[in-house]
């Protein structure tokens, strides 16, 4: 635990955890449900997040790299 304590330790690095876990979870929920096939609103809604989640990870990284 102290391990992960020591990489999440400020705020972007945070924050680039979150969008990763979400864009996992997204992903997932794509692949197994059939949610996005039964209703295709929420299946726009779905991938369009993955999208917006892997373009907002680019920021981070990006903002993270200059940081450094």
């Amino acid at each position: 635990m102290k391990l992960l304590r020591g990489i999440f330790n400020d705020r972007l690095t945070r924050t680039a955890g979150i969008i990763f876990v979400l864009i996992i979870a997204v992903v997932v929920f794509d692949n197994y449900s059939n949610l996005p096939y039964q209703h295709p609103l929420l299946g726009v809604f779905a991938y369009g997040a993955v999208l917006v989640l892997f373009i907002a990870g680019g920021i981070v990284f990006a903002l993270a790299i200059l940081r450094s």
